[in-house]
């Protein structure tokens, strides 16, 4: 794919840089003026995407269901509400 960046010399610059980490790089064409009094230059980046990358799981899943967490430190439940193993609460 082609892309044309159109900013001040330094946003390009940034920009191309940044693309990298998303896309893979081809090349990127020197800054082109623009014409005028502009001080906005061109950079034209060819670009690809990166092949996909299949990431195979070394770890057990794990059993799906509602998980429970732990409350933050200084926080507790009273114990009036805390439901009984029947489902009833206290």
């Amino acid at each position: 794919m082609k892309i044309r960046l159109h900013g001040t010399e330094d946003e390009c610059r940034e920009v191309a840089e940044r693309l990298a980490g998303v896309v893979e790089v081809l090349a990127v064409s020197a800054p082109y003026p623009d014409r005028g009094a502009s001080v906005l230059v061109r950079v034209y980046i060819e670009a690809r995407l990166p092949p996909p990358v299949h990431v195979a799981s070394t770890t057990e899943s794990r059993p799906r269901g509602r998980r429970r967490r732990a409350l933050p430190p200084g926080h507790s439940i009273p114990l009036d509400v805390v439901a009984e193993p029947d489902g009833d609460a206290g």
